[in-house]
């Protein structure tokens, strides 16, 4: 009897993605390094909490899987597709997504300590509860994420899009903030306190009760400052350009 193989690949080839969906999981038994996987839809909860092993994912797909509570540590995500996944709960300790989507991914009361996330497409994800101490997210797309509530220290962003994101309570007291753009964002009560903000752009956000106290705010865009948005950024450093812009809000002549 002619033995018929199996419909995909091992060792990081790409694998063929008409293969039954107990094939594809049944790599997760036997593999760490899988390359063009399609996971879409399949529930790889049974798997993926059993096995702590670091995992390195290159161009596989996990839109609208289940990976609640998955221990994905270290794991290593290439561009990948997970838009509309379920994280909820999931270990991604130390992971690093590089480049792809997690757009409409829902990462609620993940632990994301030391998370990396480069070049990445997350917006509209859901971070609420999440812990974030430490995590690292470098030109990635995060137009409408939700940040709020949010547990942890030491979030690093740098050259993200967080237009009309909801930060609203965010901490980056102290931290050196570069190229982002917060245009639209609900910024509400966060803690800017003594915190560098370069290249960014603030304009048109929602600023009520956030903390600029000690903020170096000389290489940012304000927008168009009037008498009620200059009091927003009370106890800040702002440049001379700035300050002329307040005198003129209040009808002031400024002579060098």
């Amino acid at each position: 009897m002619t033995e018929v193989p199996l419909p995909f690949h091992h060792h990081g080839r790409d694998t063929d993605p008409t293969a039954p969906p107990e094939d594809r999981l049944a790599l997760l038994a036997t593999q760490t390094d899988l390359n063009g996987v399609d996971f879409t839809g399949l529930d790889l909860r049974p798997a993926l909490r059993r096995d702590p092993r670091p995992w390195t994912f290159t161009r596989c797909t996990f839109t609208e899987a289940n990976l609640r509570g998955a221990h994905l540590a270290e794991a290593v995500f290439t561009e990948c597709t997970a838009t509309a996944a379920d994280f909820t709960g999931a270990l991604l300790d130390q992971a690093h997504w590089q480049g792809g989507s997690a757009a409409d991914a829902n990462f609620t009361d993940a632990d994301c300590g030391d998370l990396t996330c480069d070049g990445a497409d997350l917006a509209n994800t859901k971070w609420g509860g999440a812990l974030l101490a430490d995590a690292t997210f470098t030109g990635c797309r995060m137009i409408g994420a939700r940040l709020t509530g949010h547990r942890g220290l030491g979030l690093h962003l740098t050259r993200c899009n967080l237009a009309v994101a909801n930060l609203n309570g965010l901490s980056l007291r102290g931290t050196h903030l570069v190229g982002n753009r917060f245009t639209e964002a609900d910024l509400g009560g966060a803690d800017f306190r003594d915190a560098t903000l370069e290249d960014c752009r603030l304009a048109e956000a929602n600023l009520r009760a956030a903390n600029f106290t000690g903020a170096d705010l000389r290489g940012a865009d304000l927008g168009e400052l009037t008498i009620a948005t200059a009091a927003q950024f009370s106890g800040a450093v702002i440049s001379p350009s700035q300050a002329a812009q307040i005198c003129t809000a209040l009808g002031l002549n400024v002579i060098g």
